[in-house]
């Protein structure tokens, strides 16, 4: 057997050397693991066409056509204002069953009434482990003001009917930032608080009393109107906030004893409106409160 030269080693190195470029190198690639993350969480208030909680509702999100989470609207047992939550699940790559960041997603809502299509809202999938809130009314809206059309309509229809003067502007349009009957809470919150525009003892977002705690003095007793299906918080206003004051959500109790249970949220059903309690925490020598509508 005749021994190969030096020289030829070295040119049969190269060979192979030349004739391992050519071969692709995604040949050799390890595919990318599809990684489990944690869900992209959507929660928020389902409302109908007059601003009140559904009661009864399915949410779904898609991407595409594609299912990728659906829920059904209700009460949730922790102390939250929201009536539904989605946890879509993610993945770090492209798959037909799960969202990427950044992905094209539909929030799509049905009722016993239908599809209703017209509220379907467009979504970016947020990152993993983000919680996105979303608020959505359940009704067709096409006026400016933010109001339902069939809420707009029959408003519109009561002023023509009754006669009120004062309640729209001098083109005949709605005024959503004005205050008709002086309650001190502008026509479009009446809206969303189930409230009577035209009727200043029905105003779901004024503190009617406010007074002490007789035995606790580190609580204070507020009361107001509240409107059917709706969620509250209480706000405090930070100290030393001057003439532009920054409110934060505080705790509040639903009894007056001391070391009562704290909650964050009251919410109502759907039983005629009658006058609330909550009892909330006094802190320093003077606190400004307000409520809040979620």
């Amino acid at each position: 057997m005749s021994k190969m030269s030096s020289a030829g080693l070295m040119s049969l190195v190269s060979c192979l050397g030349a004739w391992a470029v050519l071969v692709p190198s995604a040949c050799f690639a390890a595919a990318q693991p599809v990684l489990s993350l944690p869900p992209f969480v959507i929660t928020g208030r389902v409302t109908d066409d007059r601003g009140a909680g559904l009661e009864s509702a399915e949410v779904r999100v898609r991407k595409g056509e594609t299912l990728l989470a659906r829920g059904n609207v209700g009460r949730f047992e922790a102390d939250t204002s929201a009536n539904y939550a989605l946890s879509v699940p993610m993945a770090n790559t492209n798959l037909a069953t799960a969202a990427v960041a950044g992905d094209t997603l539909t929030l799509e809502i049905d009722s016993a009434a239908g599809t209703y299509s017209d509220t379907n809202l467009v979504i970016t999938a947020a990152k993993p482990g983000r919680t996105l809130k979303l608020n959505v009314q359940a009704a067709q809206c096409t006026n400016p003001y933010g109001l339902s059309d069939s809420y707009l309509a029959d408003i519109l229809a009561y002023v023509d009917a009754v006669g009120i003067e004062g309640f729209l502007d001098a083109n005949g349009n709605y005024q959503p930032n004005a205050d008709f009957d002086g309650d001190g809470v502008s026509n479009y919150l009446e809206y969303l608080a189930g409230t009577d525009p035209f009727d200043a003892d029905d105003a779901g977002l004024k503190i009617l009393s406010w007074r002490a705690v007789e035995g606790n003095p580190d609580l204070m007793e507020a009361t107001f109107l509240p409107g059917p299906n709706r969620a509250y918080s209480a706000e405090r206003a930070a100290p030393d906030a001057g003439n532009a004051p920054q409110f934060e959500l505080r705790p509040h109790q639903l009894t007056p004893e001391k070391n009562g249970v704290a909650k964050n949220y009251l919410l109502t059903g759907n039983e005629d409106p009658e006058v609330r309690v909550i009892y909330l925490y006094k802190e320093g020598a003077s606190s400004l409160y307000r409520l809040r509508l979620e």
